[in-house]
């Protein structure tokens, strides 16, 4: 399998608060890789130093085969502009419309022109079911549902190889939640991109993933297939699975 992101000994500690001990994940093309694991594991640190918004204390993160670590500042952002972002909380910028909102990237980062960045913000809204009548609209007009599908369209808007989920049905009811996961299924899937995904929603996890990996304590202690989360004797997945308050995680 060819791998896109590749995290092998990855170490981050703020102070004396070992965050990431010992973290190696490998993500294939076109593959859904979802991270789960309970608050505190260190999940949104390994994603921030994936991104680069975090420097590692030590270890190696590749991207599309080249080491983030290694790149300079302009080569390093030039990778960075083939992956899309849904924040968790959507972080769309509130003093920009929606079609602004979704064509940002086009614009600063890719250099399209206003015209032609329009046209590509529609089709990417048309994509998550979102029509052009919203287009002059700003977040705060917006319902949650709709302003994580505007997210969404953002973060496909410049056709990533990689795209990163941050909690992306956080704070939406189960209906919006499975019309999210969905979408983004839809979308990941259309375009041929690969996903890595943090998540403490079930159905999502169910839904999206092709692989999953547990972070517990600072390191990946389980990593299997969509299949293996409900045959897995594992106790720290069945309990993650089940929601019991009895368990590895609470003992």
């Amino acid at each position: 399998m060819e791998f896109v992101i590749e995290v092998e000994n990855l170490k981050k500690s703020f102070g004396n608060n070992n965050v990431l001990k010992d973290v190696s994940l490998k993500v294939g093309k076109k593959e859904s890789y979802v991270i789960i694991g309970g608050s505190g594991s260190g999940k949104s640190v390994l994603l921030k130093c994936i991104l680069g918004l975090i420097k590692p204390d030590s270890g190696t993160l590749r991207l599309s085969g080249k080491n983030l670590t290694e790149l300079s500042q302009r080569e390093f952002y030039k990778t960075l502009l083939k992956c899309g972002v849904l924040y968790q909380g959507g972080a769309l910028f509130d003093s920009l419309n929606v079609v602004d909102n979704v064509s940002f990237g086009l614009v600063y980062g890719c250099g399209k022109s206003a015209k032609e960045a329009y046209k590509i913000a529609i089709e990417k809204l048309e994509a998550v079911n979102l029509s052009e009548k919203i287009a002059k609209l700003f977040p705060s007009d917006l319902s949650g549902g709709m302003r994580k599908r505007v997210a969404l369209a953002r973060a496909i808007a410049t056709n990533p190889d990689i795209i990163f989920f941050d909690e992306p049905t956080t704070g939406l009811d189960p209906i919006t939640s499975g019309v999210i996961n969905e979408l983004i299924v839809k979308c990941t899937k259309k375009i041929g991109i690969s996903a890595i995904s943090i998540t403490h929603d079930i159905n999502s996890l169910k839904y999206m993933s092709d692989r999953v990996g547990l972070l517990h304590k600072g390191e990946i202690i389980w990593e299997g297939t969509n299949k293996d989360l409900t045959e897995t004797k594992n106790p720290y997945i069945k309990q993650f699975m089940s929601g019991s308050p009895d368990g590895p995680f609470t003992q």
